[in-house]
């Protein structure tokens, strides 16, 4: 999962390393032998006892790089975070980053809009052709911890699903009554989440939640279900809430969200208003 940051924390961390032990190492030679290290003054003509103690102070050198080596993985471990999160902060030039953006956007509502908001399967080219502009578009995201940023906040409107239970309430309905709108209002100051389903003649699934961003990773959100109703036509019951868990957003602008959630299921929501 490090990718490119943990690429990056190696290279730094292990240039750092040589920067401090190079310099230790040569000094350390003039202090135990009173001299300054001239390699290649200690292999030239027949000097065999130049040669040994420059092979000694290279096995020595050796032997130093593996035992401190646990010592240089842990802190490439620890750097790792740190460096997605600059990451992530980074941004494109403004106006070829948002053209980018904005075609990609425009490309996965179009796709979207064809498969019914995933109610319908794409084919094989559709798939390969959304799969890569969600990962492009997710790579644009302008948003750093975009669980934490007031853009999360709003009412949301779903046009694309892969989770199974929305996407039967799509195509089949309630009890008769036709699917009408999928959408969420997300309060993150106040930690409210409420997701419904609306159906026609008033119907609806309405799930309340609480929500609160994660703790050490700024793109992922933690929910948990605390109330559920369902209406059909004048007939409204509670049931009970079930459930919990954490969604991680993938992109986030003023108008377009894109999140993957516990079970692996992606969503793409357009803001309302």
């Amino acid at each position: 999962d490090a990718g490119v940051a943990g690429a990056i924390s190696y290279t730094a961390v292990e240039l750092t390393f040589f920067a401090v032990a190079l310099p230790v190492g040569y000094v350390a030679w003039h202090a135990s032998t009173g001299e300054w290290l001239q390699p290649l003054l200690l292999l030239r003509g027949d000097d065999v006892e130049g040669k040994a103690r420059l092979l000694g102070l290279l096995l020595s050198y050796v032997v130093l790089l593996k035992t401190l080596f646990p010592v240089r993985l842990g802190s490439t471990l620890l750097l790792t975070p740190y460096t997605q999160r600059l990451i992530g902060g980074l941004t494109l030039p403004s106006g070829r980053g948002a053209a980018a953006r904005g075609s990609l956007k425009a490309e996965i509502r179009s796709l979207a809009a064809s498969s019914r908001g995933g109610v319908l399967p794409f084919d094989a080219a559709q798939q390969q052709r959304f799969d890569a502009a969600l990962a492009e578009l997710s790579a644009l995201n302008p948003t750093p911890e975009p669980a934490r940023s007031p853009l999360f906040s709003g009412t949301w409107e779903c046009v694309w699903t892969t989770e199974s239970e929305l996407n039967f309430a799509v195509d089949k309905g309630l009890l008769g009554l036709p699917w009408r709108r999928t959408y969420q209002t997300i309060d993150v100051p106040r930690g409210t989440l409420t997701n419904v389903i609306e159906f026609e003649e008033g119907g609806f699934l309405r799930v309340g939640s609480t929500i609160s961003p994660d703790a050490e990773r700024g793109e992922r959100f933690r929910f948990s279900f605390d109330s559920c109703a369902v209406r059909w036509r004048s007939l409204e019951l509670p049931l009970p809430p079930v459930g919990r868990g954490w969604g991680e957003l993938l992109y986030l602008d003023d108008e377009l969200r894109v999140q993957r959630d516990v079970r692996g299921d992606l969503l793409v929501a357009t803001r309302v208003g």
